[in-house]
């Protein structure tokens, strides 16, 4: 596979993600900067190749199931009516 250099646009939609998700992988280190994102000025451009694909497929093996809040409800329902679980945290 060749690089390609991909707008955040661009890359969200052949991942299928949001443009918020994009920059937020990028904000939380999981494109790293200088090897997946290059950043030229205010232009920012995503290095789509086999190195990338890699590393995304290392990124989604979970070795351990993830323990997750458990949320309740409070009230007579709605999406804001739901809480995290005080004694989770």
């Amino acid at each position: 596979m060749t690089t390609e250099f991909l707008t955040i646009e661009q890359f969200a939609a052949r991942l299928q993600l949001s443009r918020s998700t994009a920059y937020n992988w990028i904000a939380s280190g999981r494109l790293v900067s200088g090897q997946h994102v290059l950043h030229v000025g205010g232009v920012i451009r995503i290095l789509w190749g086999d190195d990338l694909m890699t590393h995304l497929l290392e990124l989604s093996k979970c070795s351990e199931p993830v323990e997750r809040p458990v949320l309740k409800k409070e009230g007579k329902g709605g999406r804001n009516k739901i809480a995290f679980d005080c004694n989770y945290l």
